[in-house]
C-alpha cells in the first residue's frame, strides 16, 4: 500500500469514527430529551401554556421529540473570531408537526441531561428554515452569536470551517460560498460567513472604542 493510499484511507476511517461518534450522541441527546420532556412541561403554571407554545395542557400528550441541533458558539480572541461547540443541544418539542419549543441538553463526560426548555419563537424558525430549505445535506447545527444576538443554521456547517469540527476550536472559513441564514427576525434570512464575520468584527471593534 502506498503512502497517499494509506493516507486517504486513514482519513476514511476516521470520518467514519466521528460519524458513528455523532450519531451515539445524537442518541443519546433524543433519549435524555425523551425522558424529561413532560417533567420539564410540566413545570408551566396551569393557564400559562399558550406563552410557551401550547394551546391546552393537553397538548403534552402529544408531543414529539424531533432532531437535535447541536449548538456553536462565536468566541473572540486575538482578534479573530473562531467557533467553539458548546456541548449542549437545541431539541425542537412538536405538536400535530408544529414545533412549540426547545428542550436545551447538554453532554458532560458522555453523559446527556436536558438542563433547561423556551424558545418557541426559536423553534417556529428552525422549523420555518426546514420547510424553505430542505437540503439532506444539513448537519443540524445552530451557530449562536452573542454578539449580535443572533442565531443562525447553516445546511453545511464543515464547509464554514477550516478544520474538522471535532476539534474544540474551529477556524472560521471566509472565504466559504456556503450560505447561512439568520433565524430571529421574519423569515430565514440568507447571508454569507463574510457578512457574519464582517458585522460582527465591527460590532467588537465598537465596543472597544467605547471602553478606551
Amino acid at each position: 500500500m502506498n503512502t497517499k493510499t494509506y493516507y486517504l484511507l486513514f482519513v476514511f476511517l476516521i470520518s467514519l469514527r466521528l460519524s458513528a461518534q455523532d450519531l451515539n450522541t445524537t442518541l443519546l441527546v433524543r433519549e435524555e430529551a425523551s425522558l424529561k420532556a413532560l417533567s420539564f412541561l410540566n413545570l408551566i403554571p396551569e393557564g400559562r401554556e399558550k406563552d410557551y407554545g401550547f394551546n391546552t395542557r393537553s397538548d403534552f400528550s402529544k408531543i414529539k421529540i424531533e432532531e437535535p441541533y447541536q449548538t456553536f458558539y462565536l468566541s473572540y480572541k486575538n482578534n479573530q473570531l473562531t467557533f467553539f461547540p458548546g456541548n449542549e443541544w437545541r431539541v425542537p418539542v412538536s405538536v400535530d408537526g408544529h414545533y412549540v419549543t426547545l428542550l436545551t441538553v447538554q453532554m458532560n463526560k458522555g453523559k446527556a441531561e436536558a438542563v433547561d426548555f423556551g424558545g418557541n419563537v426559536l423553534a417556529q424558525k428552525i422549523q420555518e428554515f426546514e420547510t424553505l430549505y430542505p437540503d439532506n445535506t444539513s448537519q443540524h447545527i445552530i451557530m449562536r452569536n452573542t454578539f449580535l444576538e443572533r442565531d443562525y443554521i447553516t445546511t453545511n456547517f464543515t464547509s464554514l470551517c477550516k478544520q474538522n469540527k471535532a476539534d474544540v476550536v474551529v477556524e472560521i472559513n471566509t472565504a466559504s460560498l456556503q450560505p447561512i441564514f439568520q433565524l430571529n427576525e421574519g423569515k430565514p434570512l440568507k447571508t454569507t460567513i463574510a457578512v457574519f464575520y464582517a458585522e460582527t468584527m465591527d460590532v467588537i471593534n465598537k465596543a472597544n472604542d467605547y471602553k478606551q
